[in-house]
């Protein structure tokens, strides 16, 4: 099977073209970034601020453990007694004679002075944990519980404290230094430096950089990083992780606080209980591991929950008997806090390992730079404790979430600048498949119109040459046929030729354009009817009332209704033998607003009555026959879609015609 290191794939011996690909892709890279954090791991943990140089450095003390809570607030006697060792500096402390994990001891140290000297002395701790009291010939100069929180498991700060010069004897003088530590790693003091402050100064600042304001600093950027992975949940929530490491890194935010408080003040059992945040934090960090790689836990996460819950209750049990909470919390500590935090750092850095090596992960194999110097920190303060290593070098532990945590950060914020890239360049390529297909479609829409417009008019040329063949064309071969008679009839001659004149207005006055306004359509017929009837001494009633619109109204429509009312008018004229015609035009009876009915194919929405006032036909409606002009306009009606009835009688005759609110295509 083959296999990836580092994003070289293997199977058996590594062959020159993989050789070649991983060195153009990104292993090279990765070789240098993994050199880079194993450098930086090692200059941590082997970083040894150098002891100035002309101050006095003590490295031995008597020390005689110390019985009883409270003794640190207590002068040192005079004399040491005579069970107190001699110890070599710096010393951890575990020599307590109850069953409690810690220290409670007093140091005793001697040191030489000038009293010539002019220049002010100070005494310097480079690196101390636990709590101690500082004694300088039997005065109390400075307490560290005013510099840091005795509280935080393992917490190491430096001290400096300026000594009066009349507090200096010429010769010998004494250094007492009461320590009470509760952690399960006993109490720790450095070797003590005593000299000219300007000396001792500038290597406290250093120090305190390093092990005060770097922790805390290192909160602070937790604190950043959980709101903005907060604030990418929010509004990327189909994205669990971010919610997850948000919670982490509030977590170690929460951890932190004691960094912040120094001095009594009342909250020391929650502030205890704080330390226990790193279990959960544990807990929750297999889950972001495997969701960053892409894999499932086999394990639940209720159940990975189960430990931190059990510890927690532990702990609350063991503040029932106050005198117990001490040894109660030192023991859940090594019992099962720091096993619980080193299985679950193991385990997500064999998440991070087998997905850097076996899938070739990008993200994996920046974490896994992250856990080397992590594994590098967990080793330092491992041999420290067990006297491997100098112990001047302060523990590692509070570097270490922090770190982890922020390479983690990193990645995921690299993960997401990297999906927005990838939304942008999406983004880019839609805008221009769109616009691509937009100017395509334009294009095709323009053809498709130039095709209507071609249609169209090949249409409405085809309408005119037939209304002109059959109409205009054929009644002037009469009229050519007229002329060609040896007796002319130049009356009927000029009649046919008016009649010829007005079937063309009639057309040319069809070719407007007038929407869907059938009123302004029926105008243009007024306009062209009423002249021709007044040169026959004719009158026209015109009657119109609001029309509603009608549609699809086009000219071919025009004309056929022209040429309906135009033969209706005609007959009137010839066969009527009255003096006026009426024409009225109004809503069918129900199909306005009042009515309600709406718009249908079916539903007649104009009527139209031509009228006269003469003498009808003989014998009623049912003795007209279908003559050629009454089928013709029978036919132009049904063409329309509208009803065409005659009603005669004794009072005249009505050609009535209803037509529909949206007019056929022909």
């Amino acid at each position: 099977m083959s296999q990836h290191i580092a994003g070289l794939p293997v199977s058996g011996p590594p062959s020159l073209p993989r050789l070649r690909a991983w060195l153009k892709g990104r292993g090279p890279l990765l070789l240098l970034y993994y050199v880079l954090a194993t450098a930086f791991g090692l200059a941590l943990v082997t970083g040894n601020p150098t002891m100035p140089d002309g101050v006095v450095a003590i490295g031995e003390a008597r020390f005689v453990p110390v019985a009883g809570a409270g003794a640190i607030d207590s002068p040192p006697p005079e004399a040491m007694p005579d069970d107190a060792a001699a110890v070599p500096l710096p010393y951890r402390c575990k020599g307590v004679p109850e069953p409690v994990i810690g220290c409670s001891g007093l140091f005793r140290l001697t040191f030489r002075h000038d009293r010539r000297e002019d220049e002010p002395w100070s005494v310097y701790l480079p690196v101390l944990s636990g709590r101690i009291s500082l004694w300088v010939n039997g005065v109390l100069l400075a307490d560290s519980r005013n510099l840091q929180s005795d509280v935080v498991v393992n917490q190491s700060v430096p001290l400096i404290q300026a000594i009066p010069r009349p507090l200096l004897a010429d010769g010998e003088n004494r250094i007492d230094i009461r320590m009470e530590a509760w952690s399960q790693s006993g109490g720790f003091l450095d070797t003590v430096l005593v000299g000219a402050d300007r000396l001792l100064r500038p290597a406290y600042v250093k120090r305190e950089w390093m092990m005060g304001t770097l922790p805390r600093l290192l909160v602070a950027w937790q604190a950043a990083l959980c709101l903005s992975l907060l604030i990418v949940w929010v509004g990327h929530r189909d994205e669990p992780i971010h919610l997850v490491m948000s919670l982490i890194l509030g977590l170690g935010v929460i951890q932190g606080l004691p960094l912040f408080l120094a001095g009594p003040n009342g909250l020391e059992w929650p502030l205890r209980v704080i330390n226990f945040a790193g279990l959960w934090q544990g807990a929750l960090l297999p889950v972001v591991m495997a969701r960053l790689v892409g894999r499932r836990l086999a394990v639940p996460v209720r159940l990975l929950l189960v430990v931190p819950a059990t510890v927690a209750v532990a702990f609350l049990v063991a503040t029932l008997d106050p005198a117990r909470l001490q040894p109660w919390f030192a023991l859940l500590w090594l019992a099962v806090v720091i096993p619980w935090a080193t299985a679950m750092l193991g385990w997500s850095g064999w998440i991070a390992l087998s997905a850097a090596i076996r899938r070739n992960h990008a993200a994996a194999q920046l974490v896994l730079g992250g856990l080397i110097v992590i594994i590098l920190m967990v080793a330092h303060d491992i041999l420290s404790v067990v006297g491997v290593l100098d112990l001047r070098v302060p523990s590692m532990t509070r570097y270490m979430a922090p770190l982890l945590m922020t390479v983690i950060s990193a990645t995921l914020m690299w993960r997401f600048a990297q999906a927005l890239g990838e939304v942008s360049r999406f983004n880019d390529v839609l805008r221009q498949e769109v616009a691509a297909v937009a100017a395509e479609l334009r294009a095709s829409f323009a053809r498709e119109q130039a095709q209507t417009r071609v249609v169209a008019l090949e249409s409405e040329r085809l309408r005119l040459t037939r209304d002109l063949h059959d109409g205009l064309a054929g009644q002037l071969v009469s009229i050519v046929a007229q002329c060609e008679l040896p007796q002319r009839d130049y009356r009927r001659i000029g009649a046919s030729a008016r009649q010829a004149l007005d079937d063309l207005r009639l057309v040319v006055a069809s070719l407007d354009d007038v929407g869907n306004d059938l009123g302004m359509m029926l105008a243009q017929f007024r306009d062209r009817i009423g002249p021709q009837l007044q040169a026959q001494g004719m009158e026209l009633d015109w009657q119109m009332a609001p029309l509603p619109d009608i549609e699809g109204l086009r000219s071919e429509h025009a004309l056929t209704l022209f040429r309906i009312l135009q033969e209706a008018v005609t007959n009137a004229v010839r066969h009527s033998g009255c003096r006026r015609v009426t024409i009225v035009m109004a809503p069918v009876p129900g199909s306005g607003p009042a009515g309600g009915l709406q718009g249908g194919d079916g539903a007649r929405a104009v009527r139209i009555v031509v009228r006269d006032e003469g003498c009808g036909i003989p014998g009623g409606s049912g003795a007209v026959r279908a003559g050629k002009g009454l089928n013709n306009m029978r036919q132009r009606a049904a063409a329309l879609g509208a009803d065409l009835a005659m009603l005669t009688g004794p009072d005249g005759t009505r050609i009535v015609i209803d037509l529909p609110f949206r007019l056929p295509g022909f």
